[in-house]
């Protein structure tokens, strides 16, 4: 794959910064903004060593995301060529954050629905397929047409236990970078982590309509001349609800369309 410009340029600076980037698709339309990587090295949910050795890998793989896109830049990394991650304490394997845990699939891994990834894989579904009824027969594939990232550059495994001082700075950072402007659609899943305000300022949008009902809504923003959507909502995990999945992929494939 090729990789843009804007995006090299934002590596090389994260490396000397050591700033955390994202994973996925770097040269995909829409980018997703969750809280904060969630690690839980201390094993709080008391799981066996397989669990945890999972968990180091995924604060590693946080702590040396820049230096990894680093590496895929200059080897000129596709997908295609990303080796399947095997699970266990023998797999010689690591991520990559490009395609993070390739071939992971959630009834053979454990996944639970109300993880944040079987809800990124709904969505993406919604988005390319209209079709819920195959994410829980198919690896996560969501990352080829996604980018993530964070609105928070400090790992928890719970929103209580985590470290927000750094969130001013994360959303400056946003707001400077030319990658994180460029993409057309920005889903910021990450609640009360931003107000609408905020966001107006970071992506120069302006409030369109909220949606949905309870605590399934979601808000959409878009610019001047109508080219970028931005849509608030809550965390994707646990309880989010199907309709709020569909609806919310219903507004992004009318935009794109």
């Amino acid at each position: 794959m090729e990789y843009k410009e804007i995006f090299v340029n934002t590596v090389v600076e994260c490396v000397k910064t050591e700033t955390y980037i994202g994973t996925g698709n770097p040269n995909s339309k829409i980018l997703i903004v969750g809280k904060e990587t969630a690690t839980d090295i201390e094993n709080k949910a008391n799981l066996d060593e397989l669990y945890v050795r999972f968990q180091r890998e995924n604060l590693q793989d946080f702590n040396e995301n820049a230096f990894k896109w680093n590496l895929n830049i200059k080897n000129k990394v596709d997908g295609n060529s990303i080796p399947n991650w095997i699970g266990g304490k023998d797999s010689p394997l690591s991520s990559n954050p490009l395609y993070p845990f390739k071939s992971l699939h959630p009834k053979i891994n454990n996944i639970k629905e109300g993880h944040t990834w079987s809800k990124y894989q709904k969505l993406h579904d919604s988005i390319f397929i209209d079709n819920l009824s195959l994410t829980k027969e198919k690896e996560f594939d969501f990352h080829n047409n996604f980018f993530l990232s964070e609105m928070n550059s400090s790992p928890a495994k719970f929103t209580k236990d985590a470290n927000k001082s750094g969130i001013p700075n994360r959303k400056q950072f946003f707001k400077e970078n030319e990658f994180f402007q460029n993409f057309p659609v920005v889903i910021l899943a990450c609640s009360n982590y931003i107000n609408g305000n905020e966001i107006e300022n970071i992506f120069n949008v302006n409030f369109a309509k909220q949606c949905g009902v309870g605590k399934q809504l979601f808000w959409t923003h878009y610019n001047s001349d109508r080219t970028k959507l931005v849509i608030h909502t809550r965390q994707l995990s646990t309880n989010v609800s199907n309709k709020l999945l569909k609806d919310i992929a219903n507004e992004v494939r009318n935009f794109t369309n």
